[in-house]
């Protein structure tokens, strides 16, 4: 997103300077200008920056709920998973590192044949939903 905001900003303050050197800028240097190109160009940046901070802030609120709903997830795991001995603590971490390796290249392969079909590159429901295949089958 940042680098997104970046290129439009950069485009159009090419445009801005390329508009308003088309026009001799009335009044004195540091005086408000009046000119009609001039207001055109304050009024876009007003719109320019009400949007990018109602985008912020939807962002924002966006990132927070999946704090928190991660928070939940992981409080929840932790009240019903058992710890795990510490004498057979290696051999956990090894099955969690393959579960985990084909859980990744199953997201993977998910969004490749996505990608392939002209979908976006995020899971939708549907494939969520159709998503049952058992560890081995990954």
């Amino acid at each position: 997103m940042t680098a997104c905001v970046g290129d439009i900003l950069r485009e159009y303050f090419a445009l801005r300077v390329e508009m308003a050197s088309v026009v001799a800028p009335p009044g004195k240097p540091g005086e408000r200008h009046t000119g009609l190109i001039h207001s055109i160009l304050a009024r876009t940046e007003e719109r320019l920056a009400a949007t990018l901070d109602a985008r912020a802030i939807e962002l924002a609120d966006r990132l927070q709920r999946l704090e928190i709903m991660l928070d939940r997830l992981v409080r929840a795991y932790l009240i019903h998973t058992p710890e795990v001995p510490p004498e057979l603590r290696d051999r956990a971490v090894a099955s969690a590192n393959r579960r985990y390796g084909l859980y990744r290249k199953f997201v993977k392969e998910l969004l490749a044949e996505q990608l392939a079909q002209g979908g976006s590159a995020a899971p939708s429901a549907a494939a969520a939903k159709g998503s049952t295949r058992s560890e081995g089958e990954a």
